[in-house]
Protein backbone atom coordinates (compact mmCIF):
# COMPACT_ATOMS: atom_id res chain seq x y z
CA UNK A 1 0.00 0.00 0.00
CA UNK A 2 1.19 3.32 -1.02
CA UNK A 3 1.43 6.12 1.06
CA UNK A 4 -0.85 9.05 0.70
CA UNK A 5 1.55 12.57 -0.12
CA UNK A 6 0.80 15.65 2.30
CA UNK A 7 1.09 18.76 0.21
CA UNK A 8 0.63 22.13 1.65
CA UNK A 9 -3.16 23.42 2.28
CA UNK A 10 -4.29 25.41 -0.80
CA UNK A 11 -4.02 28.50 0.96
CA UNK A 12 -0.67 27.87 2.38
CA UNK A 13 0.16 26.58 -1.77
CA UNK A 14 -1.33 30.45 -2.93
CA UNK A 15 0.18 32.12 -0.24
CA UNK A 16 3.35 30.50 -1.16
CA UNK A 17 2.84 31.77 -5.38
CA UNK A 18 1.94 35.36 -3.44
CA UNK A 19 5.19 35.66 -2.20
CA UNK A 20 6.93 34.38 -4.48
CA UNK A 21 5.13 36.82 -7.25
CA UNK A 22 5.40 39.51 -4.44
CA UNK A 23 9.19 38.98 -4.35
CA UNK A 24 9.89 38.56 -7.98
CA UNK A 25 7.59 42.34 -8.84
CA UNK A 26 9.68 43.90 -6.18
CA UNK A 27 12.87 42.34 -7.23
CA UNK A 28 11.84 43.78 -11.32
CA UNK A 29 10.91 46.88 -9.65
CA UNK A 30 14.39 47.40 -8.43
CA UNK A 31 16.38 46.43 -11.49
CA UNK A 32 13.66 47.89 -14.00
CA UNK A 33 16.67 48.81 -16.51
CA UNK A 34 18.27 46.05 -16.24
CA UNK A 35 15.33 43.26 -15.99
CA UNK A 36 12.34 44.83 -18.58
CA UNK A 37 14.34 46.88 -21.21
CA UNK A 38 16.11 45.69 -24.14
CA UNK A 39 20.05 46.30 -24.85
CA UNK A 40 21.23 49.16 -26.96
CA UNK A 41 21.46 47.32 -30.10
CA UNK A 42 18.40 45.63 -30.18
CA UNK A 43 16.48 49.00 -29.34
CA UNK A 44 18.35 50.49 -32.53
CA UNK A 45 17.17 47.79 -34.65
CA UNK A 46 14.00 48.05 -33.36
CA UNK A 47 13.56 51.37 -33.86
CA UNK A 48 15.38 51.51 -37.41
CA UNK A 49 12.62 48.51 -38.34
CA UNK A 50 10.01 51.10 -37.11
CA UNK A 51 11.27 53.94 -38.91
CA UNK A 52 12.04 52.16 -42.46
CA UNK A 53 7.69 51.22 -42.07
CA UNK A 54 4.97 52.31 -43.65
CA UNK A 55 2.66 52.58 -40.57
CA UNK A 56 5.42 54.73 -38.85
CA UNK A 57 4.16 58.07 -37.90
CA UNK A 58 7.11 60.66 -37.86
CA UNK A 59 5.49 63.43 -37.01
CA UNK A 60 4.20 61.88 -34.01
CA UNK A 61 7.06 58.72 -33.65
CA UNK A 62 4.17 56.46 -33.09
CA UNK A 63 2.82 52.87 -34.64
CA UNK A 64 -0.61 53.44 -36.68
CA UNK A 65 -1.52 50.33 -36.58
CA UNK A 66 -1.32 49.97 -32.39
CA UNK A 67 -1.14 53.78 -31.68
CA UNK A 68 2.04 53.01 -29.41
CA UNK A 69 4.94 55.73 -28.74
CA UNK A 70 7.33 53.57 -30.24
CA UNK A 71 10.73 54.95 -28.33
CA UNK A 72 8.97 52.97 -25.49
CA UNK A 73 7.74 50.39 -26.85
CA UNK A 74 10.82 49.55 -28.74
CA UNK A 75 12.64 49.28 -25.07
CA UNK A 76 10.32 46.47 -23.60
CA UNK A 77 12.01 43.29 -23.57
CA UNK A 78 8.30 41.74 -24.36
CA UNK A 79 7.26 43.40 -26.24
CA UNK A 80 6.63 42.89 -30.35
CA UNK A 81 5.79 44.86 -33.53
CA UNK A 82 1.80 44.03 -34.39
CA UNK A 83 2.99 43.33 -37.71
CA UNK A 84 5.82 41.19 -36.51
CA UNK A 85 8.76 43.05 -37.87
CA UNK A 86 10.21 42.46 -34.59
CA UNK A 87 9.29 40.33 -31.77
CA UNK A 88 9.67 39.67 -28.32
CA UNK A 89 13.39 39.09 -26.87
CA UNK A 90 12.28 36.24 -25.02
CA UNK A 91 15.69 34.44 -24.76
CA UNK A 92 16.87 37.36 -23.09
CA UNK A 93 13.58 37.93 -20.53
CA UNK A 94 13.98 34.04 -20.04
CA UNK A 95 17.93 34.72 -18.95
CA UNK A 96 16.68 37.00 -17.18
CA UNK A 97 13.88 35.51 -15.20
CA UNK A 98 15.97 32.32 -14.27
CA UNK A 99 18.77 35.17 -12.78
CA UNK A 100 16.04 36.86 -10.49
CA UNK A 101 14.83 33.43 -9.22
CA UNK A 102 18.37 32.23 -8.89
CA UNK A 103 19.04 35.34 -7.03
CA UNK A 104 15.72 35.35 -4.29
CA UNK A 105 16.60 31.61 -4.46
CA UNK A 106 20.00 32.47 -2.73
CA UNK A 107 18.76 35.27 -0.64
CA UNK A 108 16.17 33.57 1.39
CA UNK A 109 18.75 30.63 1.97
CA UNK A 110 20.72 33.42 3.56
CA UNK A 111 17.49 34.21 6.30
Amino acid sequence: MSEEKKYPSLFDQAKNLAGFSWEVMKYIHEHQGEVLFVTEDVYKERISMCRGCDKYDEMENKCIECGCYIPAKARVVLDSCPLEKWTADKASWDERFEKITKELDNSSESL
